[in-house]
């Protein structure tokens, strides 16, 4: 299937869906008069399976359904996990799934905004291409906050219920859905730098309809905020759902979301610095200059060249007038229940997520950086590369810097998918004397389809040669950092005329068989959880090789791909009191990262020509999983009643088989590019979090996360042996440092160092009566940038919020008014290497509920 038959294809379900949606609301319209059957007793009930938040207390969270997969009081479960109610989300002002995640301990932000979207994280140090849950399956790329109701950060390698995650663990965020009565809620904002937004929350519960059925319709729009020049995007979001009681014992849940985001054009990335450490004679003429740029890359492919961006205005945005990036996500859920006589309960669940990410970007996020010859005549480029670091105003010396351009490459690339992922489970409560046991057992299975494809040009231009927007294969002219007058963005061309990079298609499939125990002893003083998940993961793909023809050349087909991996969970807690509960649990998780490596080939005959057919350099061999495991011990605490809850934990994970790449110096003098596992990466360290209620009217959640992240083990190559012990001597001496510098890395988008408050106080009493304040910050401690150079971190940083707010009743209306003042500082900052935050801004925001 293509992407544009993909894109068709979405189309007609996302019709069907509405069609069901409306077809369902106009049944209930002409509902008669409840009858007997239809007694109050009858009402609709939210499953098991489903996370119960009218208990929730301001912004401390009872329940929790995504540790154990069924709704569980959040005290009693030997795990740390963390819970955003939504009168936190609402209090923070959130817009988007990121703004409340990085409130949570020991997680921050690992975006790859440009085909990746915002949703990918470092938890406790640990991140991948592996995106949130969205109610416990397949989430988005991005995420808009107005149809988020919670927030649960899994803490640790929990594959026993998320199949494939990081070993820092997983994020779970759960959509609204209907509620016991009806409601229309209207939210208006408007703020600084153009900021629009409109939300819309209607809940249906009628009563003709005697408790069988409720329906809710969550909306907005939002015009974003237009900080850069140039830079503007619009979102839109339309989720229903709706929940039937089909039987007296049974339940149906259908929702719907779908979301979309234009950026035209997008806030590219700030521009990073390169110069080049390439280990050629060119470069390097010293010979043992040259060894040691060798070195580096042979150990971990290093480019110690790779620096922050220079000093540019933060608001500098180096993509064209007509570049974009088009978001557009569409989810469906279809869950239902039925009660197997008073102690059983099973489930079957169907979700549907697709996905298209289509970025058109002109021109490379760095500026390319050439030395002065006068320069490189008395030192080399080592030494230039410090000097830059110490004093940036180098780039602008013409005695040092010869150049620093930014090239003006023309490109569009997509990225698309679509899964179905099918659930069954089934639960229980057996009291067996002084033992109560919970036993959970299901079955999963996920079928996927995935396209990449990039059309870029691929020459660039001569000197003096005019931009010219009909020749595809050309560049535009560069940028010259210190002669602003070239930064011409308003060169125009047809993306989808330029020469074929890359065109893959890949389906997958994943099944798992799980089993999980709860168990209580002694009135519940002793808690157990334990259990194990099989996993099979299955995956083909065909890689079109490009042509300077306007479709695809001939295929590569990738072997197929088949891995299983079994990930067992324990955990157990013991209350010292009832409001204090000491636990401890261990747990595994798995992630395929890469399913090829590319080793050299041990039958390679130097004596004959090589030949990728009869006598390859280089051969394909299987990828191993990337494994994590973990264990922590903690203490929960649910003082006086709940006002203060709090988890303190310790934890120790383990990841093992990361790939790494090297470009290593073959038998035949080539220097191809060789992946690896057998990598070995830790984090351990301390978490805190409480959320406390010195009043009623008086709230405070804070965390507090201190880790120690490194690489402990690597496979590194042989070091070569070269005939100039000049050489030699400064190659070894360079790959000791490189295999320093790579077995002490942090890894690329971690930060050490976390922690946030944010605090609410409501006048009560009084003429100030409805009045409430707010505010808080969000402390990032200095941030690994990029794996290239290990030695490269974004700066610590802490970004304070403020908001004040009136609520009161107009009418018998709900009416609330607030003024948010988001980066109070004004402090220029990067969440990861390919975002950066926004500035200082105000929101004022008016709702009314009725």
């Amino acid at each position: 299937m293509t992407l544009r038959q993909s894109a068709g294809f979405t189309r007609a379900r996302t019709a069907g869906f509405c069609c069901l949606a409306f077809l369902s609301l106009r049944a209930v319209a002409q509902t008669t008069t409840p009858t007997d059957a239809q007694a109050p007793g009858s009402t609709v009930e939210l499953p098991t399976f489903t996370v119960s938040t009218s208990q929730d207390k301001g912004y401390r969270a009872t329940n929790s359904v995504s540790a154990t997969r069924v709704d569980t009081p959040i005290k009693d479960l030997p795990f740390a996990i963390t819970a955003l109610t939504e009168q936190f989300i609402t209090d923070t002002g959130a817009r988007e799934l990121t703004d409340i995640v990085n409130f949570a301990p020991g997680v921050t932000s690992g975006a790859k905004e440009f085909t990746q979207g915002n949703n990918r994280y470092s938890i406790r140090g640990f991140d991948g291409d592996v995106t949130p849950q969205r109610n416990g399956f397949i989430g988005n790329r991005y995420v808009d906050a107005g149809n988020i109701t919670r927030v649960e950060v899994v803490k640790g390698p929990a594959s026993l219920l998320y199949g494939q995650i990081t070993p820092g663990g997983t994020v779970n965020y759960i959509t609204k859905r209907p509620q016991d009565k009806s409601f229309t809620q209207i939210k208006q904002q408007v703020g600084t730098d153009s900021f629009l937004r409109t939300d819309l929350d209607v809940n249906l519960a009628p009563e003709n309809a005697g408790g069988r059925f409720k329906a809710r319709l969550v909306g907005a729009y939002e015009n974003g905020f237009q900080w850069t020049d140039p830079g503007e995007s619009k979102s839109t979001l339309i989720a229903p759902s709706v929940a039937f009681k089909v039987t007296e014992n049974s339940t149906l849940i259908l929702d719907y979301e779908r979301f979309r985001r234009r950026e035209t054009p997008l806030v590219g990335m700030m521009p990073n610095l390169s110069v080049s450490v390439a280990a050629t004679a060119a470069n390097f003429p010293n010979v043992a200059d040259r060894a040691r740029a060798q070195a580096y890359v042979d150990v971990g492919n290093l480019n110690l060249g790779f620096r922050a961006a220079p000093p540019l205005p933060y608001d500098f945005n180096y993509v064209n007038d007509t570049d974009y990036r088009k978001s557009d996500f569409d989810s469906f859920n279809l869950e239902y229940a039925i009660n197997l006589g008073s102690n059983w309960t099973a489930r079957v669940n169907y979700a549907w997520n697709d996905f298209y990410i289509g970025n058109k970007l002109t021109g490379l996020a760095e500026f390319t950086v050439t030395p002065a010859a006068a320069y490189l005549a008395t030192k080399n480029r080592f030494d230039y590369v410090a000097e830059v670091v110490a004093n940036p105003a180098i780039l602008s010396d013409p005695n040092k810097t010869a150049s620093a351009l930014l090239t003006r490459r023309k490109r569009i690339e997509e990225s698309a998918g679509n899964s179905d992922t099918f659930q069954a489970e089934v639960t229980g409560k057996l009291a067996l004397g002084n033992v109560t046991v919970k036993p959970l057992f299901g079955a999963y299975l996920s079928k996927s389809e995935s396209f990449a494809r990039r059309r870029e040009s691929t020459t660039a231009p001569g000197a003096g040669v005019a931009n010219v927007n009909t020749t595809p294969t050309q560049h535009f002219q560069p940028w010259d950092y210190n002669n602003p007058s070239t930064w011409d963005r308003s060169g125009l061309y047809d993306e989808f005329s330029l020469p074929w990079g890359n065109l893959r298609e890949g389906t997958g499939e994943e099944s798992a068989l799980y089993g999980v125990l709860n168990a209580s002893f002694f009135d519940d003083r002793l808690i157990a959880i334990g259990g194990a998940r099989y996993n099979k993961t299955k995956s083909t793909g065909i890689n079109y090789l490009p042509t300077v023809a306007a479709v695809p050349g001939a295929t590569i087909p990738d072997p197929d791909y088949e891995a299983t991996k079994t990930t067992p969970q324990f955990g157990i807690g013991y209350k010292v009191r009832r409001d204090l509960l000491l636990f401890a649990s261990y747990s595994e998780s798995f992630f395929i990262e890469e399913r090829v490596l590319t080793l050299f080939n041990p039958a390679y005959n130097p004596a004959l020509p090589t030949n990728a057919t009869t006598n390859p350099l280089t051969i394909s061999a299987p990828a191993l999983p990337t494994t994590g495991s973990g264990y922590e011990f903690g203490v929960k605490t649910d003082f006086f009643n709940g006002r203060v809850s709090s988890t303190v934990s310790l934890f120790h994970l383990e990841r093992e088989n990361r790939i790494l790449r090297f470009r290593e110096t073959a038998v035949d003098g080539t220097f191809p590019t060789i992946t690896r596992q057998g990598t070995v990466d830790e984090s351990e360290g301390v978490e805190m979090e409480v959320t406390w209620s010195p009043l009623d009217n008086w709230q405070i959640y804070a965390t507090a996360t201190f880790m120690d992240i490194k690489t402990t083990k690597a496979t590194f190559p042989a070091i070569p042996v070269n005939a100039d012990p000049i050489y030699q001597a400064a190659y070894v001496a360079a790959y000791n440092e490189a295999v320093g510098l790579v077995l002490n890395a942090v890894p690329e988008g971690s930060a050490e160092t976390l922690g946030s408050l944010w605090s609410r106080y409501s006048f009560n009493d009084g003429s100030l009566r409805g009045l409430w304040v707010a505010g808080g910050f969000v402390y990032t401690g200095e941030k690994a940038q990029r794996t290239a150079n290990p030695t490269l971190f974004y700066d610590a940083h802490t970004v304070f919020d403020a908001v004040v707010g009136y609520d009161w009743k107009w009418h018998g209306r709900d009416m609330g008014a607030s003024l948010s003042w988001k980066n109070v500082t004004d402090e220029q900052y990067f969440p990861a290497n390919q975002a950066r935050g926004l500035p200082s801004r105000f929101v004022l925001s008016l709702s009314a509920k009725f």
